[in-house]
């Protein structure tokens, strides 16, 4: 294996970020020759010309220049960050959180306003599915995640769950002119209901047989935002947690048609059981 010279590493780095060779040995306090041999000493190692060397005052890098720029700083980035998170005994000073890909953004706003209004905290979310997105948490490369279905516990898997939302769910759609009769109106237009898996699904679809009319169910769908583009697109009604539509019925460009007042959707956060950085970010979000 070709080991990578950070040192040689950084010197580029500190040359591409001026544009200068003179600004970079300015910045290292060295002699600039010392500067260009230990760039040159990398590109000798990467068998890659990095920098365009000409005549003119402001140098360019190659395309390759510019792809080990880019990485380069990505490295520098993230040791500045771990230096920092180590001083600052732990605190967290960039958050790496993981959603799932169907969950509400409205919601996921609302959780994580305490991080947004940190001025220090770099927030970073990541989407996916709930496999991939838990090998990521025990791996740490996230250190949280936003779910609306619990993880399965495990000794083996050793996680600390806790729910910190939950969301009545409702019936919405756009508003009409000529009003119709609930069942009238489902009969007519039909109904988008919250995919199969979910377990408000089953009871949604009770309360629709209970409907003295033949409700058409148009789709199952696993997405809040696109069952929220839904309302406000078509003529269909569609069943979802009310946060999902919150700023459409506060604008009045959906109308609620029904409550299920007893039934939610609920919200997880989910965080490694032992480690400081779950500890902290547990307090931050007041849970």
């Amino acid at each position: 294996m070709n080991w990578l010279n950070y040192h040689h590493l950084y010197y580029f780095w500190t040359v591409g970020k001026h544009k200068s060779f003179t600004r970079a040995a300015e910045e290292l306090r060295i002699a600039q020759s010392a500067v260009s041999l230990q760039v040159a000493t990398l590109e000798d190692s990467l068998g890659k010309k990095l920098i365009n060397r000409s005549t003119s005052k402001m140098l360019t890098l190659t395309e390759e220049g510019q792809i080990v720029f880019s990485q380069a700083e990505e490295i520098f980035r993230q040791g500045q960050e771990l230096v920092n998170g180590l001083q600052e005994s732990g605190l967290p000073t960039a958050v790496r959180f993981g959603a799932l890909g169907s969950l509400s953004k409205n919601l996921q706003i609302r959780l994580l306003r305490p991080i947004l209004d940190e001025a220090k905290i770099e927030l970073t979310v990541d989407v996916g599915d709930p496999d991939t997105l838990l090998a990521r948490l025990l791996s740490y490369h996230l250190d949280a995640i936003l779910c609306d279905v619990p993880y399965p516990h495990s000794e083996d898997e050793p996680l600390l769950q806790r729910e910190i939302a939950k969301e009545p769910y409702c019936l919405v759609a756009r508003p009409q002119k000529h009003k119709l009769p609930l069942a009238a109106r489902l009969e007519k237009h039909g109904v988008y209901l919250p995919a199969k898996s979910n377990p408000a699904t089953a009871e949604i679809e009770n309360f629709l047989k209970s409907q003295r009319s033949k409700v058409r169910i148009k789709g199952f769908i696993d997405d809040i935002a696109l069952l929220r583009l839904l309302a406000v697109e078509t003529e269909s009604a569609v069943a979802l947690p009310q946060i999902g539509a919150d700023r459409e019925l506060r604008a009045k460009t959906v109308v609620k048609l029904h409550d299920f007042r007893t039934l939610y959707q609920r919200f997880y956060l989910v965080v490694r059981q032992k480690g400081v950085r779950s500890s902290r970010i547990m307090r931050i979000l007041g849970q």
